[in-house]
């Protein structure tokens, strides 16, 4: 369900109130109506459990997973082909400046305002103002995760951040002024708070709160945290935690695509998903109630004819992938391209439905003068599923598909990952072939070495993954990335996957593992400093 029971619709502003002195101080006191008091707040379970739905809107909102994470860091990986609109998509391009690149200053406060919201929570809690335990736990265990999470995402965009995990001192000037901690440190915190969460939420909810984290949300999280900082054995440990003690299933091969749609939200394969809504009134960035809970990434993965920016194209390599692995059923559900019996919005027969757009990619002038790219496009949260074209808004403020951040078929696959790169590589190949299984292609042969497995998860994980935002990371944590989006790179088809932005769209070594800490960041803090090429 989308927590319709008020998980995002209420947004809770916690404020002081100002009191304005002057000669007459008892009649000027004033109250602003559009504010709560702190000590007025925090005083029921119902208060806390409000607080907990403000802490998810951040990072719902437009300006991170709602539309803009999307527009920056994710499309920067080698599987899209940017068509360069302006500042909207320098970021994508890999050739965004700090304060220039539109959007580049959004996420990192949204990110904050969630690790504030949740710190507020943490601190608030006791058993006087929720005296029941199972209620402390659930609430104290999703401030604990959605702080994880926020950090989880700082620290692998930006790497230095600002640790915060204790609200202001208004009388301590020092505290609005915090230094920027080591990405270990972050890490470090991240596993802490995740551990907290594992102990404390539920393993699932009711059907009316479903969609919440759990139990298996946190260890997943934290066992994709140990498999990025290279703690395998650790990684090992809480994937198999989550294969052999809980209830996660893969989905049948005939429902792959329901792992992307509105049809079949929250089901057996959702470990975590962010919870969306299509609503008519829909307010740009706004933090208010009702608003900021609509799936705008949509803009970032329709067609180019169908986007108000110009869209991107799919590179050719990865289709390749899918092509030489027989791989039809989630090769059919990741790319919209001409094969038989292919449809486009609405069940339209593929070639009628994207005549346009396939008309653009054969007349395409690229930078160097060449014309043409392959007629290849996104399919995943692309609202297939949600009517014919003229139904779906431009912005896609009515599209409600809620975005799955980690699926049973991603554990099993960094289980893999994990126990490969901890030398047990004969273990690690039946978890591959269940993700292998579920696509009805033939098994990974048990005779592969850790080098040749490494290839076949880097391989597994672009035909099971590409489109839901792992891509990239994947790629700089791999240290690979160089490698596929560096000057020198012709993967795409002979061409560099961001060929349509031209040459100065290239992956820099020291650089763009990261982004640039805001510029308005820096302005206001004199303890931060820029990272690396910025």
């Amino acid at each position: 369900m989308k927590y319709r029971n008020n998980f995002f619709y209420i947004t809770i502003f916690i404020g002081i109130l100002l009191v304005i002195n002057g000669c007459n101080e008892d009649k000027l006191e004033i109250t602003n109506p559009n504010s709560v008091a702190e000590s007025e707040f925090f005083q029921t379970e119902a208060d806390f459990r409000l607080a907990v739905n403000g802490m998810f809107h951040p990072i719902t909102a437009v300006f991170f997973w709602g539309r803009v994470v999307h527009t920056g860091p994710l499309l920067r990986s080698d599987a899209y082909n940017i068509v360069p609109f302006q500042q909207n998509t320098t970021m994508s391009t890999l050739e965004g400046q700090p304060g220039i690149a539109r959007w580049s200053s959004d996420m990192f406060p949204q990110l904050y305002q969630t690790v504030s919201r949740a710190n507020i929570i943490i601190e608030k809690l006791n058993e006087t103002n929720v005296p029941d335990e199972s209620a402390r736990n659930e609430i104290l265990g999703q401030a604990y995760f959605m702080r994880a999470f926020a950090y989880w995402y700082l620290v692998n965009f930006w790497g230095n951040v600002p640790l915060v995990l204790e609200t202001p001192d208004p009388q301590n000037q020092e505290d609005f002024f915090p230094f920027q901690e080591t990405p270990d440190k972050i890490n470090e915190t991240i596993i802490n708070d995740l551990t907290e969460a594992a102990s404390l939420l539920p393993r699932s909810w009711s059907s009316e709160e479903a969609g919440r984290p759990t139990s298996g949300s946190a260890l997943a999280l934290r066992g994709k945290t140990h498999l990025y900082t290279k703690n395998y054995k650790a990684a090992v440990i809480d994937f198999t935690n989550i294969t052999e003690n809980f209830a996660y299933q893969l989905l049948p091969s005939s429902e792959y695509k329901d792992n992307f749609t509105i049809a079949n939200e929250n089901n057996v394969e959702s470990v975590f998903e962010l919870q969306f809504l299509g609503q008519a009134n829909f307010i740009w960035g706004a933090d208010i109630p009702g608003t900021g809970t609509q799936g705008n990434y949509f803009i970032d993965y329709s067609p180019p004819e169908l986007s108000p920016d110009n869209g991107h194209f799919i590179n050719p390599h990865i289709l390749q992938v899918f092509e030489d692995n027989d791989d039809t059923v989630r090769r059919n559900e990741t790319i919209a391209f001409d094969y038989p019996g292919a449809t486009g919005y609405g069940g339209v027969p593929f070639v009628e439905d994207f005549a346009k757009d396939i008309e653009l990619a054969n007349s395409i002038t690229l930078p160097d003068g060449s014309v043409g790219v392959p007629a290849l496009f996104s399919k995943k949260y692309a609202g297939f599923d949600e009517g014919t074209r003229d139904q779906i808004p431009v912005l896609g403020n009515t599209v409600g598909n809620n975005w799955r951040i980690i699926r049973y078929a991603d554990v099993l696959l960094m289980l893999a990952e994990a126990l490969n790169e901890d030398n047990r590589t004969a273990e690690a190949i039946p978890f591959i072939n269940q993700v292998r299984a579920r696509a009805e292609i033939d098994p990974l042969s048990s005779s592969l070495d850790k080098m040749q497995l490494r290839q076949a998860i880097i391989d597994e994980r672009i035909m099971e993954l590409t489109g839901e935002g792992h891509r990239f990371l994947d790629l700089v944590r791999w240290g690979i990335a160089d490698q596929v989006l560096g000057a020198g790179s012709t993967i795409a088809g002979g061409r560099h996957p961001k060929s349509l932005a031209g040459p100065t769209a290239v992956f820099t070594v020291g650089q763009d593992e990261l982004l640039w800490i805001p510029v308005p960041e820096l302005q206001a803090n004199p303890n931060l400093r820029p990272n690396p090429g910025y």
